[in-house]
């Protein structure tokens, strides 16, 4: 296995040969893969040609960081012309340096273990890190999952013959007009994003429906990256006991409030909703992180908040953030995908002038062509009034007349907008009451009838 020059060379001579099939293992190769200095060059140089977007071989040389006293130009040269003669699938051809690479990083990782065990590193935190460097090395490790069509059309008359159903478990998120907007309710394998203003409530909401979920159906795993878990859990804390948020802060609270508060604390025990806030988490990390608690806790619904805070590793990519947030979008999908389980990811706005009763779309949402590609579902969270508590006109004026109107209108008052479903209908909404001591969303009855309208 240690001697694979041969096929090294093989794998970079179809490379530069055909270089279309780059795409087919540059989300899996690095320089690392290969052993031999020339053969680390060469690679390093296809992959700066084709992620700079120009290729051919004298520009592979030029991005070959090679030091030795080969001669690079005609080392690549004889690889492309070889390389026209190989019919092997570069799959294939990939597969021993894959398996090779692998077996070095888990060797690496067990010797990092026994050294951490030796230094006195306690045993449950070095097994979660050796864990989950193993999960990562696993999760390169693994192919495309490629079927032909006869194979699948198998699949799809097998599901055919079966008896009658109702479909796929929809999961509800306890409010119904939300639900009627989705089509049901959140769907394994779908990818649903929540946008909104800033203070709109997305979090807020997002959680109420997290907790529903988890009562109702089972674990959910919650990814905060915007807030603490304990910044969190006293939110349904408050909703669950009436006792607001601020009242809890200041403290001072009466016996007959400090037992709700209690009897709620006892309450969010029993209820399998799991709180990740660790910040900086990057989209990699993420996955590895997800998959992990599906197998510990048996997740049914994936939340993250936010699209716009998880990092990438590319440094560059993660440094644009429009792009960044396009790329999270679509992994997101994937990850939906691979667990087959409802995802649901909360983003915010791009900064835009806006009338405050202006309503958002998916187009001024940080994630860009991504967002409308990859997300199943978009509901945008309209609440105008903190928006208009902000830009309140000059007292006097005619402005300020029309807003005094317009914040009475909106008082404790929210909409979600079906932007884009893939299972309901667009353009409707949902008219909700939200609570501001408590932050939760209610229906709203009055609205929905047409009595306050």
């Amino acid at each position: 296995m240690n001697n694979l020059e041969p096929i090294e060379q093989q794998v970079l001579a179809r490379l530069l040969a055909s270089p279309e099939l780059y795409w087919d293992v540059a989300d899996q190769m690095t320089p690392a893969h290969f052993h031999d200095a020339i053969w680390k060059a060469v690679w390093t140089g296809l992959d700066t040609c084709h992620k700079e977007g120009s290729f051919d071989l004298h520009l592979v040389e030029t991005n070959a960081p090679y030091e030795g006293d080969a001669d690079l130009v005609a080392r690549i040269k004889s690889l492309a012309a070889k390389g026209r003669k190989l019919t092997a699938a570069i799959e294939d051809l990939t597969k021993p340096l894959f398996n090779r690479r692998n077996k070095e990083l888990i060797a690496e990782t067990f010797l990092k273990g026994q050294k951490a065990l030796n230094g006195d590193t306690r045993a449950i935190k070095l097994a979660e890190d050796v864990i989950e460097e193993l999960q990562a090395i696993s999760g390169h490790a693994q192919q495309a999952n490629v079927v032909s069509l006869g194979e699948s059309a198998e699949a799809v008359y097998e599901s055919a013959a079966q008896p009658e159903t109702t479909g796929g478990e929809a999961f509800s998120t306890g409010i119904r007009q939300v639900d009627d907007l989705l089509g049901g309710g959140l769907v394994d394998g779908e990818l649903t994003v929540i946008g909104a203003e800033g203070a709109a409530g997305k979090t807020a909401l997002a959680l109420q429906i997290g907790e529903y979920i988890a009562c109702e159906y089972g674990p959910v795993d919650f990814q905060s990256k915007e807030m603490t878990a304990e910044q969190l859990t006293m939110r349904r804390v408050a909703a669950m006991s009436g006792i607001s948020t601020h009242a809890m802060r200041r403290g001072g609270l009466s016996a007959d409030d400090l037992e709700k508060i209690y009897l709620a604390k006892e309450d969010c025990k029993r209820i399998p909703l799991y709180i990740d806030s660790t910040a900086k988490t990057t989209i990699e990390q993420l996955h590895i992180r997800a998959k992990a608690n599906m197998a510990r806790y048996g997740t049914r619904v994936l939340f993250v908040d936010s699209v716009k805070a998880m990092r990438v590793k590319d440094a560059r990519l993660d440094a644009n953030l429009p792009a960044r947030c396009g790329f999270v979008i679509s992994e997101l999908k994937e990850l939906a995908k691979t667990l087959e389980i409802p995802v649901v990811a909360l983003a915010h706005e791009v900064r835009t002038e806006r009338e405050p009763l202006q309503r958002l779309t998916r187009k001024e949402l940080f994630g860009g062509s991504n967002m409308e590609d990859s997300a199943d579902n978009i509901l945008i969270l309209f609440r105008p009034e903190p928006i208009l508590l902000r830009k309140e006109p000059k007292e006097g004026t005619e402005l300020h007349v029309k807003w005094q109107t317009d914040l009475i209108n909106w008082k404790n008052r929210a909409q979600v907008h079906a932007d884009k479903v893939r299972m309901g209908s667009g353009g409707r909404c949902a008219e909700l009451v939200f609570d501001g001591p408590t932050t939760t969303f209610r229906e709203d009855r009055g609205h929905q009838d047409g009595m306050l309208l």
